[in-house]
């Protein structure tokens, strides 16, 4: 593993164009000892702390430092539709207040509530990556991922299904 954690460090450092004293700054870890953790041979292997260290400052997960596993694992992907889907219930909830108001058109030209739809999709991805930081630093368990994605998905089936019916009887209604 330690040398499967040096080729990963020396790659991360390569592909940001860091210098061992720019991870050293990030980490807090002195730079000699960054040093020996990337020894092409014989490199030493960090402890948990450093290993937290190291996730933590220069932005990694623990299981790429640790194993190389892609960043999108079923757990952040889970976190992702989690965050996604309440970002985008607010929104919608926001322009069907507008709507039942009626107080403001909402969509004029090329813009929704004075927005272009690029300045949509930017403040959502914002607001979809702080509500996924903040969940996962609640320390949401998988099980309760697992639990979430279930109920959605039998929520989202439901409402298809429902929405089918009303199609079939108005379809029905106009014969």
């Amino acid at each position: 593993m330690s040398e499967d954690l040096a080729a990963r460090l020396r790659s991360l450092r390569e592909r940001q164009g860091w210098t061992v004293a720019d991870m050293a700054e990030r980490t807090g870890i002195p730079k000699r000892t960054l040093d020996k953790y990337m020894l092409r041979n014989g490199a030493n292997l960090p402890g948990f702390e450093a290993l937290l260290a190291l996730s933590k400052g220069l932005g990694v997960s623990l299981d790429w430092l640790a194993t190389g596993a892609d960043l999108v694992g079923e757990g952040t992907e889970l976190i992702s539709a989690m965050a996604a889907e309440r970002v985008a219930l607010s929104y919608f909830e926001t322009l069907l207040r507008y709507h039942s108001r009626g107080d403001r058109a909402i969509f004029e030209g090329e813009e929704i509530l004075r927005l272009t739809p690029e300045e949509w999709a930017a403040d959502v991805g914002v607001r979809v990556g702080e509500k996924a930081r903040e969940l996962a630093s609640q320390g949401i368990t998988r099980q309760e991922l697992l639990e979430w994605n279930h109920s959605s998905r039998e929520r989202l089936g439901e409402i298809l299904r429902d929405r089918m019916d009303r199609i079939r009887a108005d379809e029905t209604d106009e014969k």
